[in-house]
């Protein structure tokens, strides 16, 4: 049997960047969700400006969030 020795380094790392990962992907999505819903809001209230502006970041937030996704899976595509 062999043993197997555990890089604490490499763990500590494994997690803060998974952690940092995961909080990062959801501020982007929740941007993405506030953004149409507050256009969706602003248009119903007749307010066509600040609807397009909350449009708008509602599809920065989408594009970013795609970005993201395809970002991870060429990461874990990638070989090491």
């Amino acid at each position: 049997m062999s043993t197997a020795t555990i890089d604490a380094h490499l763990l500590l790392r494994v997690a803060y960047t998974a952690f940092a990962a995961g909080v990062g992907a959801s501020l982007v999505f929740s941007l993405t969700v506030y953004g149409v819903v507050r256009s969706s809001e602003m248009r119903r209230e007749q307010r066509s400006v600040a609807a397009a502006s909350y449009g708008l970041l509602g599809a920065i937030g989408l594009v970013l969030t795609v970005a993201l996704i395809v970002f991870g899976l060429i990461l874990l595509a990638r070989k090491s």
